[in-house]
């Protein structure tokens, strides 16, 4: 049970002619009961009981902090008898909440930095692939660029079905380049054209005005879906070789750009994540008063933490523990004679399975590890930089001396 402090109840004391004096250490009493309720975090019916949880005593700023300071201070030396027990016993408690709180302590941790640090790496591992599409596609633009001139005479009704040509053969020359294009673009228009059409069924038999509205817009859509779908497919269809093999090389082109752009974004963001583990130590390190002021976060964050990390390892350990090799099934053959033998055969496709399930249990636990580390690293390090811009402004506001009054006319 948390403790609970009193102000101090003055006790005049009676002198030998009968009159009463003040009690020993009235005025240091006095004081150390101002500087026990100097903190903002003491609440309004505290201050009217004149009880205070320990926890409320400690400052939250650091002018409190240097206040209740200056008060123990006074304390002391207006002391009758600074030796006094119970006076040197509060005296020592308040003092130590002073001291604790003008003090500086590490709150950064090692596992938030491991998991940012494994998000980067990640990162550095996307960039590698983005740079490696970028000199795939290169390599597909020369091939662009070096194509044998061909026939690239499509009409709409010759246009194949989609599937047709494949994603990785369209660029082997322009006819085929133009055929997957024509393909796709046929199949959105023959997919809204269909829409529209199960569209006008639903119209023609809606009783409701407001579904019936919103099936005409959605008819809408799709009708300029197929118009647009359809210029497109008309557009490619008249093109020569050189107009397609340049509308081809202009799609390489937007391909590697995607892919450049892609790998600097990666980059910035791991730069940034990086800089953030930076201001992270940087402002790990905040007073005591700061740690009181922010207390209610800290908890949180450390409760976000704890059950965070526990279903991150409970996940990644259960994968880990996970079974990789399905069990053997045994394969009886029965031969023309009527004799039989069985032999043993692995079970592959159950490896398969037990493969996926082990490894994906394993990584929602990483990416788990990942967010909390990344998401509470983030808090603690907007809230460390507001404090060092509070620093910063207090030092700024303590140098710029005091205006001179106006001199008298």
């Amino acid at each position: 049970m948390e403790e609970e402090y009193t102000n101090t109840p003055e006790t005049p004391e009676e002198n030998n002619t009968g009159q009463q004096d003040e009690p020993r250490n009235s005025e240091a009493w006095r004081l150390l009961d101002e500087a026990m309720f100097t903190s903002s975090l003491i609440r309004k019916k505290e201050r009217e009981k004149g009880e205070v949880k320990t926890d409320h005593i400690y400052p939250a700023s650091k002018a409190e902090t240097e206040r209740m300071e200056a008060l123990l201070q006074q304390a002391k030396d207006s002391a009758d008898d600074p030796n006094e027990p119970e006076f040197h016993e509060k005296y020592d408690m308040l003092n130590e909440i002073v001291q604790w709180s003008k003090g500086k302590y590490r709150t950064w941790n090692w596992s938030l930095i491991a998991g940012v640090a494994l998000f980067i790496i990640f990162l550095f591992y996307m960039r590698g692939k983005s740079n490696d599409e970028a000199e795939a596609h290169k390599a597909q633009l020369a091939q662009v660029e070096n194509w044998t001139p061909c026939d690239t005479t499509v009409t709409w009704q010759k246009c194949a079905n989609p599937g047709t040509v494949g994603y990785g053969e369209r660029l082997l020359n322009a006819n085929k380049y133009k055929g997957y294009e024509l393909e796709h673009y046929k199949d959105v228009v023959l997919g809204a054209e269909k829409r529209v059409a199960d569209l006008q069924s639903k119209i023609d038999t809606c009783t409701d005005k407001d579904r019936k509205k919103s099936y005409l817009k959605s008819q809408e859509r799709s009708q300029e879906t197929a118009k647009k779908y359809h210029e497109k497919f008309d557009n490619l269809a008249q093109m020569k070789y050189k107009e397609v093999q340049k509308v081809a090389i202009e799609d390489v082109k937007g391909d590697i750009s995607d892919a450049r752009s892609g790998s600097s974004s990666l980059l910035v963001f791991a730069l940034l994540c990086a800089v953030l583990i930076g201001l992270y130590i940087w402002t790990g390190y905040p007073y005591g008063y700061q740690l009181t002021k922010s207390r209610t976060r800290d908890k949180i964050l450390s409760w976000v933490r704890k059950i965070g990390f526990g279903i991150a390892g409970a996940l990644f350990g259960a994968g880990l523990a996970a079974k990789l090799f399905a069990d053997d099934y045994i394969v009886k053959t029965t031969y023309s004679d009527g004799s039989t033998s069985t032999h043993r055969e692995g079970d592959i496709g159950g490896t398969a399975i037990n493969a996926i399930f082990k490894i994906g249990l394993m990584a929602v636990g990483v990416i788990i590890f990942v967010f909390i580390s990344g998401l509470i690293m983030f808090i603690e390090t907007w809230g460390g930089v507001r404090n060092k811009i509070a620093e910063f402004k207090a030092k700024k506001a303590a140098k710029v001396p005091p205006a001179e009054p106006a001199a008298e006319a």
